[in-house]
């Protein structure tokens, strides 16, 4: 009975054993099939996905560089930064545009336009857009200007130190930090696009794919341009300011009419605006006769028929009228005569 208890004790120990090894191979094979099945899925999808390789490259650099132009920012936000330092409290991160709305009423209208032209060569800047006029005795001119951005609270403050009558001013900022961030982050992503593109021409071989691959390097090549003149415009007006100014002089006419004595310039005068009475005098009645002109037209063909009309009553003979009343043969003499016979008797 112990023989056979050890006995029956070893089977079930060699059953064990096996049926251990047979789990431990099973789970290997298994294992190498699905690293076999794994590596096969991973060929083909790497063989037909490349444009789904280009939109993860794509958004795996805009996510990278995103924080790194966040950080970095550009040298023209150094001296935006002086700028807002005087009352804006900007930061040297931030890509700020500064405009200005100017009104100068000028004492003397030359003097101030040439320091004004001064003022803007000593401040480096110049001159985009110019427009002079003078309306009912007021000179004036607008102005364009285009001025560093590091000096461009200095140049307003030169323009408050000339000789004025009234100075009034708006000064206004725009921040364009994000969109500059943004604008950085599509232009690196579609780079990468045009260098994955450019490497799938060097490598195709079918007409069909080069074709393909052109056109859409057209189209990136084409962002790409689109967001650069963008960026560039933005840097423009970083670096570069604008100031609207509008300088003018009230009754600038009259005041040079003041200052002109003597004899001549009355008499010029005198005359002048003798010319100037007649030549309004002359003027009105034109008006007048334009306006009575058609009530003279119908004025004369409804009279001429009845002038006609009256003078031909008029020159018909008067043996021609009808008698108004009758008239009594006259008497004769002969039948009124006495008889002296009877006058006698």
């Amino acid at each position: 009975m112990g023989i056979k208890k050890y006995g029956y004790t070893f089977l079930l120990m060699i059953m064990a054993i096996a049926l251990f090894l047979g789990g431990c191979s099973s789970g290997s094979s298994n294992m190498n099939s699905a690293a076999s099945t794994a590596n096969g899925g991973a060929a083909v999808t790497e063989q037909s996905s490349d444009a789904k390789a280009d939109v993860n490259s794509e958004s795996a650099a805009s996510s990278a560089e995103a924080p790194v132009a966040a950080v970095g920012g550009e040298a023209g936000g150094g001296s935006i930064g002086e700028i807002a330092a005087d009352g804006t409290g900007a930061g040297l991160n931030q890509k700020l545009i500064y405009k200005a709305n100017l009104t100068i009423e000028a004492i003397d209208y030359d003097k101030a336009a040439t320091a004004l032209r001064n003022t803007i060569h000593q401040a480096g800047g110049y001159i985009l857009q110019f427009q002079d006029g003078q309306y009912s005795g007021e000179m004036s001119s607008t102005y364009t200007i285009k001025v560093p951005a590091a000096s461009f609270m200095d140049f307003i403050d030169r323009l408050n130190g000339i000789e004025h009558k009234k100075f009034e001013r708006q000064i206004s900022g725009t921040d364009v930090t994000e969109e500059y961030v943004d604008l950085q982050s599509r232009l690196t992503a579609q780079q990468v696009v045009e260098e994955r593109l450019l490497a799938f021409m060097d490598k195709a071989t079918k007409a069909d794919d080069l074709v393909k691959f052109s056109e859409q390097l057209a189209t990136v090549q084409e962002n790409i341009e689109r967001l650069k003149g963008r960026i560039r415009y933005l840097d423009n007006n970083v670096s570069y300011s604008t100031v609207e100014l509008r300088l003018y002089q009230s009754n600038a006419k009259e005041d040079t009419l003041s200052v002109e004595d003597g004899l001549g310039d009355k008499m010029s005068k005198a005359l002048q605006d003798s010319v100037n009475a007649m030549i309004t005098v002359l003027q009105g009645l034109l008006v007048f006769v334009a306006g009575a002109l058609p009530i003279l037209l119908l004025i004369v063909i409804i009279g001429l028929p009845l002038y006609w009309l009256r003078g031909k009553f008029r020159s018909r003979p008067k043996d021609q009228a009808p008698p108004s009343h009758p008239v009594a043969p006259p008497v004769k003499e002969e039948a009124k005569e006495e008889d002296p016979n009877q006058l006698n008797g």
